[in-house]
C-alpha cells in the first residue's frame, strides 16, 4: 500500500512538476511576446543573458560603495561609473557588437576612475572594476574577429597600465598577452578544423555530383545508340514501304498522296536523327571514339566469361522467359551487372558471386549477390559510393528501381527490376 501511495504521490508530483514547467513557459512565451523590438525580445529569451543581468546588478551593488572609499570623487559620480563599469556584464552572452561595445565601455570607466585613485592605494583601479574588465576581455577575445584581438590585447594592456599597481603591472600585461596567443591559436585551430570537414563535405558532395551527371551523360550516350537505332529504322520503312507494298501478295497501289506522307515521315525521322547526333556530339567526350556499339543483355556471357578468366567465381543463371525489345533496359541491365561484378571483386576478394535474372511483373528481376571475401582479415578500402549512384541512376533512366544491402554473412547484395518491353 505505501508503495501504491507513493508511486502515487511521485506520480502526482511529476504531474504538478510538468504542469507548472508548462505554464512558466506559457507565461514566459506570453511576456516576450509583448516586447514590441524583435532584439530585445531575442535577448530576454536567453536564460544566460537573464545570469549575466543578475551578475550586472550583483556587481553594481558591490562597485559603487567600494568605489566611494578607493576613489575619491564627487558622490553625483559614484552611481554614473558605477552603472558604466557593471551593466555592460549584461551584454556578455549577447553576441559580438554588444560584447564589444561592453568590452569599450568597461576599459573606458576602468582606466577614468584609475586617474583618480586614493592617495593611499598602490592599485588605482577600483577591484569590482577590474575584475569586470577582465571577464569582458574575455568574452571579447572569445567572440571578437581574429584580426581584432591583438588591437583587443593593446587596449586592455593599456588599461592595465594605467590602473594596475607597479608591482604587479607587468605580471598582468603578461599575463594578458599569454592569454590571447592561446584564445588566437585555439580559435584558429578550431575554425581550420571547421573548414576543412566543410571542405570535405563540399568536395564529397560536388564529387557524388559529378559522378551522377557523369552517369547520366553515359547513359544518353547509350541511348542515342538506340534511339538512333530506331529512327534509322523508321527512315528505312517510310522510304521502302511503297515497294513492300506493290510487291506483297495482294499489291497495292501507293498514290501520290500516301508516297508524300511517306516520305515526310522519312523527312521527319532523318532530320530527328540529325539533332540526336548533334546531341551526342555535345555529350561525348572528345577523347572517345565516334561510334561504339551498346553493350545489353545478350553480352552478358562473354563478361561473365572474361571475369571467370580473372579466377573470379561466378554463377550466371538466366531464366527471364522472354526479354523482348530490351534497347536501353539491356545496356542497363549490362552496366549494372558490370559495375557489380567490379565492386564484388574489389571489396570481396576470394568470395563467389551468383548473377540471377528471373521474370518479375513485366520485368526483368536481376540480382547479384557476392559472400564475404575469402580473407576474414581482409579490411575494404571505403569507396565515394558513385557506383551504386551510378546503378541508380541507370535503373531509374528506364522506369526501374534498384536497392542494394548487407547480408548476413558479410557479403553485399544489388537487385534491380528492370521493365521490359514485350510484344
Amino acid at each position: 500500500m505505501k508503495r501504491l501511495f507513493g508511486k502515487k504521490r511521485a506520480g502526482k508530483s511529476r504531474a504538478g512538476r510538468s504542469v507548472a514547467g508548462r505554464s512558466l513557459d506559457t507565461v514566459r512565451r506570453v511576456s516576450f511576446d509583448m516586447v514590441p523590438d524583435p532584439t530585445l525580445r531575442r535577448y530576454l529569451g536567453s536564460v544566460w543573458n537573464w545570469v549575466a543581468m543578475v551578475a550586472a546588478v550583483t556587481m553594481t551593488a558591490v562597485t559603487w560603495p567600494n568605489l566611494a572609499m578607493s576613489n575619491p570623487m564627487p558622490a553625483y559620480l559614484l552611481p554614473l561609473f558605477a552603472v558604466a563599469a557593471s551593466v555592460p556584464m549584461a551584454l556578455i552572452f549577447a553576441g559580438p557588437v554588444a560584447v564589444r561595445t561592453g568590452w569599450a565601455m568597461v576599459v573606458i570607466t576602468a582606466s577614468v576612475a584609475s586617474l583618480v585613485p586614493h592617495p593611499d592605494t598602490d592599485f588605482p583601479m577600483p577591484i569590482p572594476m577590474f575584475l569586470v574588465l577582465i571577464a569582458m576581455t574575455v568574452a571579447a577575445l572569445i567572440t571578437q574577429p581574429l584580426v581584432r584581438l591583438p588591437l583587443v590585447a593593446a587596449i586592455t594592456a593599456g588599461s592595465f597600465a594605467i590602473g594596475v599597481g607597479p608591482g604587479a603591472k607587468l605580471g598582468w600585461i603578461f599575463a594578458l598577452v599569454v592569454a590571447t596567443i592561446g584564445v588566437a591559436f585555439i580559435r584558429y585551430r578550431l575554425s581550420s578544423q571547421k573548414q576543412i570537414e566543410e571542405q570535405a563535405i563540399e568536395t564529397e558532395t560536388a564529387q557524388a555530383r559529378e559522378a551522377v551527371l557523369a552517369e547520366r551523360t553515359r547513359i544518353a550516350r547509350e541511348l542515342h545508340d538506340v534511339v538512333a537505332h530506331r529512327m534509322s529504322m523508321v527512315v528505312v520503312m517510310s522510304q521502302t514501304a511503297k515497294y513492300r507494298l506493290a510487291a506483297a501478295e495482294e499489291p497495292e497501289t501507293v498514290g501520290p498522296a500516301t508516297e508524300a506522307e511517306f516520305t515526310a515521315i522519312a523527312d521527319a525521322a532523318r532530320q530527328s536523327l540529325d539533332e540526336v547526333r548533334q546531341l551526342l556530339g555535345v555529350l561525348r567526350p572528345a577523347d572517345s571514339p565516334s561510334t561504339r556499339p551498346v553493350q545489353g543483355v545478350g553480352d552478358l556471357p562473354d563478361l561473365i566469361t572474361q571475369v571467370r578468366a580473372a579466377g573470379v567465381t561466378v554463377e550466371y543463371a538466366d531464366r527471364v522467359a522472354e526479354w523482348g525489345e530490351p534497347g536501353a533496359a539491356g545496356a542497363a541491365v549490362y552496366r549494372i551487372v558490370q559495375e557489380s561484378l567490379t565492386n564484388a571483386a574489389r571489396h570481396a576478394p576470394g568470395s563467389s558471386i551468383v548473377v540471377r535474372m528471373v521474370d518479375g511483373d513485366g520485368a526483368a528481376v536481376v540480382s547479384i549477390v557476392n559472400g564475404p571475401p575469402a580473407d576474414p582479415n581482409h579490411v575494404s578500402q571505403p569507396g565515394g559510393g558513385h557506383g551504386l549512384i551510378g546503378m541508380a541512376e541507370r535503373a531509374s533512366a528506364v522506369g526501374g528501381g534498384l536497392t542494394s544491402q548487407s547480408t548476413t554473412d558479410g557479403g553485399f547484395a544489388v537487385t534491380a527490376t528492370i521493365p521490359l518491353r514485350r510484344r
